[in-house]
């Protein structure tokens, strides 16, 4: 009976891996709007006005980007009906189930976001619902603005209110839904690339890189073509950029912790380890650290982060770099193998579910939900002027 059983485990083992493509851009998505709700929260929750101009676009990327992360789970498990077995089985393990904390998080979060939104543009809502030229319009935008037409000072003070809590309750709620994901990965002991405590630190830091680095491609292209001045806010291009340098310095120091104590010291798995990162030794030193961070990083800190088109560079390698970490960490653990020497390969296949153009058309998606998004809630003048005012005017 043993040797049967030994011999079913021997023969269920297989080289092909259980998650692809979908999982590490899902873990991306993810990671990145939390970053940019952080972001917006710099504004609303921690009164640092200079980020007032970016507050509002980044809380609705932060909203894009969750909803159409979900969308790379529901092609990862090949059957889209299998989403419901989420919502209906393994609540009785909920507090050892990082995934199920993920089925709260997943609804709670992005709903939060949105009424968050919907609260701090209900001014320009109302507006909108004042000067619309049909019923259906003048209807939709008071809907939009849940109702509430008043516009005097008490009223807009209400509405800074209840953002500030929206924002306070968002904080933990936006790094968990990132951080539950590195549980995931943490909590499998049998794959010492993945094994660590550090796991969720270290998507969160990342994440921080990576949504800043989107915000710095998304900015000059959203000012150019969906505010009334048409031209990019070089000021806030600079400040970005050298945000996006401190948390590069955060990403490394935790990465430095995370290496320094897995190599050295992590018993016999740790000759794995140093054969893994031998075998990627190229795509991790020179591409994902010399390239993707240390670069921005350098550009960040250097004379160079006065002029847009270098900072846009910056912020467009160092998001890179975070997508090529996470497919390093979740592809590439998963090479490391079971029962022979060596690592497996994998090359991503361009049709069908999990495959290269999959991640594509994700990718659309997130593009045509942030333009709708940014017709509904656009920058009308008067915001903008308001918004370049709180910029320069308060520290």
């Amino acid at each position: 009976m043993d040797f049967l059983q030994s011999l079913t485990t021997i023969a269920s083992i297989t080289p092909d891996r259980p998650w692809g493509l979908d999982v590490p851009n899902y873990f991306w998505f993810t990671g990145s709007s939390a970053a940019a709700f952080i972001i917006s929260s710099f504004a609303h929750v921690f009164g640092m006005r200079k980020y007032k101009p970016i507050a509002g676009f980044s809380l609705l990327l932060a909203f894009v980007l969750l909803a159409a992360a979900p969308f790379n789970l529901i092609d990862d498990l090949r059957q889209p009906g299998r989403i419901l077995n989420f919502f209906a089985y393994g609540w009785e393990n909920f507090l050892t189930s990082p995934m199920k904390w993920g089925v709260l998080l997943l609804l709670a979060y992005p709903l939060l976001i949105l009424f968050e939104a919907l609260v701090l543009y209900r001014p320009f809502f109302v507006r909108q619902a004042e000067s619309a030229r049909s019923a259906f319009a003048g209807r939709w935008f008071r809907m939009m603005a849940l109702g509430n037409m008043r516009t005097d000072e008490a009223s807009l003070a209400r509405d800074e209110k209840r953002g500030l809590i929206l924002g306070i309750i968002g904080i933990p709620l936006a790094l968990s839904v990132h951080g539950y994901t590195g549980y995931i990965l943490g909590v499998v002991h049998a794959n010492p690339l993945w094994s660590t405590p550090l796991m969720p630190i270290l998507f969160l830091a990342s994440a921080m890189v990576s949504g800043t680095g989107l915000l710095i491609i998304l900015l000059p292209l959203v000012q150019k073509f969906f505010t009334p001045m048409g031209r990019v806010d070089g000021d806030m291009m600079r400040e970005l950029a050298r945000l996006l340098g401190w948390f590069i310095i955060i990403d490394l120091v935790i990465r430095f912790f995370w290496l320094t104590f897995a190599m050295p010291f992590a018993g016999e798995e740790r000759f794995v380890l140093q054969a893994f990162f031998q075998h990627h030794f190229f795509d991790v030193v020179y591409i994902e650290y010399l390239l993707c961070l240390f670069v921005p990083l350098a550009i960040a800190f250097s004379p160079l982060a006065r002029r847009t088109g270098w900072v846009f560079a910056a912020g467009l390698i160092a998001a890179v770099g975070v997508w090529l970490f996470r497919w390093n960490t979740v592809i590439g653990g998963q090479t490391i193998g079971r029962t022979a020497t060596g690592f497996l390969e994998y090359s991503p296949h361009w049709f069908g579910q999990g495959s290269i153009t999959a991640v594509m058309a994700n990718w659309g998606v997130f593009i045509a939900l942030l333009a709708l998004v940014m017709v509904l809630f656009p920058w009308d003048k008067e915001m903008a002027v308001h918004y370049k005012g709180g910029s320069h005017g308060e520290k």
